[in-house]
Formats: C-alpha cells, structure tokens, sequence
C-alpha cells in the first residue's frame, strides 16, 4: 500500500466529516496542524499567503469555520481578545499569560472530577468542557 501524503490524509478526513477538500481548506488545516503556538487568524492568514496569494482574511475564517464546526479545529478565545486556532485532538485545557498573552495547552485530566461536582440539569449533555486557566508565566514573573 503507497503512503499517502499529508494533504491526502487531510483531505481523506475532511471528506469523512462531510466536508469539501478544497486546496485552500487542507492547505490551512494542515498548516494548523503543524503550530505548537495558537495562531490568530491574522498570523495564518500571512502564513497562507505566499501558497495562496488571493486568499483575504475573510475567506481564511470561512475556511477554518467547517472544521472548527465539524470539531477537527477549535477557536480558542479570552475575552476582548481576537481568536487563535488549534488543531490539537487530544483534550486538553488552556493557561493564559496575563501579562504577555500566551497561551499554553495543559493536560486534561479534571474532567471527570468537574463533571461530577457541576450541578448541571438532569436531561443535559456534556459534550466537551472548556477550562482555561489564567495567571502569570515564568518569564513573564520574573519580569514584574
């Protein structure tokens, strides 16, 4: 059997969740999946720009919607701040550095304990639990 390439695969995934595998669709969520950091649509858009040099800000949005939608990207987001995208598919949470901004994924594992103590109505469905913790980061502690 012939290895498939990443854009295969990307695209053998998007059609699996029912979305179109358009050229400018992998080559984002692919992108993506590549970050350690938590890109801004403004970063992946200049860093799409050189491969796809008609592609504006709003169509890299619309682009990224489907599969944020379809739950193979996430947008994550403080408040008053613009959203940053991830493509991590293991659970995790999120520190945030109040004083630098940057955001760190964290191991999840209080899920169960938090779905345990929520008082949540009987006839409601967890389907995921968001936490993000915020504070101060080392290099940023040393610093104030």
């Amino acid at each position: 059997m012939a290895h498939r390439t990443a854009d295969e695969k990307v695209a053998a995934e998007l059609s699996r969740h029912g979305l179109r595998a358009t050229r400018q669709r992998i080559a984002a969520l692919r992108l993506l999946r590549r970050q350690k950091s938590h890109p801004t649509l403004a970063e992946l858009h200049a860093r799409l720009l050189p491969e796809h040099k008609n592609v504006s800000q709003k169509t890299v949005y619309e682009i990224l919607d489907a599969p944020v939608q379809a739950g193979l990207a996430s947008r994550v987001t403080a408040v008053g701040e613009p959203y940053r995208y991830e493509a991590r598919p293991e659970p995790h949470y999120h520190a945030t550095c109040r004083v630098c901004g940057r955001l760190y994924d964290v191991p999840a594992s209080a899920d169960s304990q938090i779905r345990g103590r929520a008082n949540l109505l009987e006839d409601f469905h967890v389907e995921k639990i968001d936490v993000t913790i915020r504070g101060v980061c080392l290099r940023c502690r040393d610093e104030i």
